[in-house]
Order: structure tokens, then C-alpha cells, then sequence
């Protein structure tokens, strides 16, 4: 370990000295360079691509300088150059100096915390999630109220005493992995690909009873691992009505309350999400009936759709997720019902998919999309019961 950093020590040392010699590099006081002064027509120093070369340089060599003072303050804090080490850029990067700069952050990031979170991997754009959830999301006023307020609170509590646990539920292509591939995008730099992000299939990853102790092992040394690299993590389970209960209660020690470490040094800030399809006809059922009595859908809320999902989801008798210490003893903090798509949305969402593919579509062409969809109950015809599902397949089936 001890070796490998050394190496990294050597190896980000002789690049800022490669970028310091560069052309462009800060000089001595009373330096003068043979093209200064030089931008007489027809000059070949004047030439617009060599004085953005030029620029570039600069940046680039101003960039390794401003690297170095940083280093230098944390391995001789004593000759440490304070004013220099706070003072900000005041230059804006052209293409070149954005590499190094891209280039220099990773070198230097890899031993000494350069980011507001302490993290360079963490993003916690909330800004961008609002606006996702705001404009990309349909029909689902109740989420993104909900998930905003809870996920935000949450990451900034300064000690959090345990884990933040959601369970996403609702029929197919209303919206779960999409509200999941969100919070990843935007609270993680590299998204599904972060060190800190987990996800598990139920089926794909855990398909056969007679292996669950093996699955329990590896899940649990996933999590472990995870928590160690990360202090604020994400654990997402897709299919969670079909995880094995031993699976279910391993999951349990992580969702409980921590007792308070006065002394502890860091915090672990960790996230649960279950995504899954149980019970999603009772919110249906729940939805239908509010709509017929005149309720508009967002006058819905939490309070008309938790207390009949959560009942249902403890009395049902084909999953154990109901039957887990997570339902029982009230380790799952938010139970989040994803309501049933109308013909609305989805030509909201066929939009979405022809913007997403640059492509050209017409008021017309988005009714022809949705109507392509099966909607139910049969008498009403209200809810698709895809959702938004198959969309993009809908719309490439009907370009070719």
C-alpha cells in the first residue's frame, strides 16, 4: 500500500513538472518571450490558432502551478503558502486546460480529498435531481414530492442513526428504475459505475433457493466492501417481492438504529432502495375509485395510498418481503406509491423518446404512440398497464 502511493507520489510529481516546463508556464518577474508585443497583420504569432494555442499553454502551466501549491501545503504544511493555496482560478479553461485540469484533479484526488462532500465521487446534485424529477418525470406528483424531501434531508443530516430505507411500488413502466437511475445519476460522478452504488436483480443475481446462504455471504460482503470504499452508499434491489426472506433478513443489522458513537470520526450515510411491483393493483384500486369520486389525481396524496398499501403489502400471502423484519418492525422509513400512467402521460413520455433520439414528431404521431398502448380497467380504459413501458420500441416500429 505504502509502495503503491510512493509511486503515485512520483509519478503526479513528474507530470506538474512536465506541465511546468511547457510553453506558457508561469515565468520569472522581467521574462520576456520573442512573440510579445508581436501582433502586427501578417505576424506568425498573431495567427488566431497559435494565440489560442498559446492561451491553452498558459492555462495549462497556471493550472500545474496552482496543483503544486496545493500539494506542497500538504506535504510542508509549515511552508505552506496559504493566500496561494485559497486563491481561486481566475481564468477560464479552454479545451486543453480542462483536460489537465480533469487530468490533475483525478492525480491529486487519489490521496488528498478535493471536494465539498470529501468525495470526488459524490455528485449530490439536487438541483439536477429537482429538475429531473420535475421535467423528465410524469404522473407522479406524489414521488416527487416525497423522494426530493427524504433523500435531500437525509444526506444532509450531519449523523445520521441509521440507514434511509425506501420501497418503491406500482405496476410495470410507471417509473421506479427510472426514479432510481436519478438519484444515481445525480448524487454519484459516474452513476450505475461508481465504487458506491450497488444494484441487485433478485432474479439474476440470487436465481436459485438452494444457494441462498452463498447469496447471503456475497451480499453481505458486497455491502461490507461497499461501506468501507464509500461513506455514503446506495443499495438498490430490483424485484424485491421475489428476494429470498433469508436475503431479506440479512438486510436487517443495516436498517436498524445505530446507537451514538460520541467519539466516532466519520459518518456512514447509506441508502436503501426496494423497487417492486407488490401490490401496485391496490393503488390502482385506490387511484380508480378517488378519480371516479371527483378527486383530480394530484389532490391524491400519501395519506389516501400508505396505510392501504402497507396493510395490503403485510397481508399478502405470494412474497416474503411482507412478512420480513424490514415491514414488521417498521425498518422501511417510506413506502412510495408510483400511480397508474394515463393516456397523458404516456404521449408525454412518447415526446420525451423522440426528443431523446433527436428526432422530428408530430402532435398526431404522439396520439398514434398511445393509442397503441393497452388500457385498463375495461370499462374506464384510464390507466395503461404498461405504463410507459415499450415506448421506444413502439416508436421505432413505427419509423421503419
Amino acid at each position: 500500500m505504502l509502495r503503491g502511493s510512493w509511486r503515485q507520489l512520483w509519478l503526479f510529481l513528474l507530470l506538474l513538472l512536465q506541465l511546468l516546463l511547457l510553453p506558457g508556464a508561469p515565468e520569472p518577474r522581467g521574462t520576456s518571450r520573442p512573440w510579445e508585443g508581436t501582433d502586427e497583420p501578417g505576424s506568425a504569432w498573431a495567427w488566431p490558432g497559435f494565440q489560442r494555442l498559446q492561451e491553452q499553454l498558459r492555462a495549462a502551466g497556471a493550472l500545474s502551478k496552482r496543483y503544486w501549491t496545493l500539494f506542497s501545503c500538504q506535504v510542508w504544511p509549515d511552508d505552506c503558502d496559504e493566500e496561494a493555496a485559497a486563491r481561486p482560478l481566475g481564468w477560464r479553461l479552454p479545451l486543453l486546460g480542462q483536460r489537465y485540469l480533469d487530468l490533475l484533479t483525478t492525480w491529486y484526488c487519489s490521496f488528498q480529498d478535493c471536494c465539498p462532500s470529501g468525495d470526488c465521487r459524490i455528485s449530490n446534485n439536487f438541483t439536477g435531481l429537482e429538475w429531473d424529477l420535475n421535467v423528465r418525470l410524469h404522473g407522479q406528483h406524489l414521488v416527487r414530492q416525497l423522494v426530493l424531501r427524504t433523500v435531500r434531508g437525509y444526506l444532509e443530516t450531519p449523523q445520521p442513526d441509521k440507514a434511509l430505507a425506501l420501497s418503491f411500488h406500482g405496476w410495470s413502466g410507471t417509473g421506479k428504475n427510472f426514479v432510481a437511475r436519478m438519484l444515481v445519476e445525480n448524487l454519484y460522478r459516474d452513476g450505475l459505475m461508481s465504487d458506491c452504488v450497488r444494484m441487485f436483480i433478485a432474479t439474476f443475481h440470487f436465481p436459485h433457493r438452494k444457494y441462498v446462504d452463498l447469496y447471503k455471504e456475497q451480499l453481505m460482503g458486497q455491502i461490507r466492501e461497499t461501506q468501507q470504499l464509500c461513506h455514503q452508499t446506495l443499495f438498490i434491489f430490483d424485484e424485491a417481492e421475489k428476494l429470498h426472506p433469508g436475503l431479506l433478513e440479512v438486510l436487517g443489522p443495516h436498517l436498524e438504529r445505530r446507537a451514538p458513537e460520541g467519539h466516532r470520526a466519520k459518518f456512514a450515510w447509506t441508502i436503501f432502495l426496494f423497487l417492486s411491483n407488490l401490490r401496485g393493483d391496490i393503488i390502482n384500486e385506490v387511484v380508480l375509485k378517488l378519480l371516479k369520486a371527483g378527486w383530480s389525481r394530484e389532490e391524491i396524496t400519501m395519506e389516501h395510498l400508505e396505510p392501504h398499501l402497507q396493510a395490503e403489502i403485510v397481508e399478502t400471502t405470494d412474497s416474503g418481503f411482507g412478512h420480513s423484519r424490514l415491514v414488521k418492525e417498521n425498518l422501511i422509513d417510506y413506502f412510495i406509491p408510483f400511480l397508474p400512467l394515463e393516456y397523458r402521460h404516456v404521449r408525454l413520455c412518447a415526446r420525451d423518446a423522440f426528443l431523446s433520439q433527436e428526432l422530428l414528431y408530430t402532435e398526431e404521431t404522439l396520439d398514434e404512440i398511445a393509442q397503441m398502448m393497452v388500457y385498463v380497467p375495461k370499462e374506464e380504459q384510464l390507466f395503461s398497464s404498461q405504463g410507459c413501458k415499450s415506448i421506444s420500441q413502439r416508436i421505432n416500429y413505427f419509423l421503419s
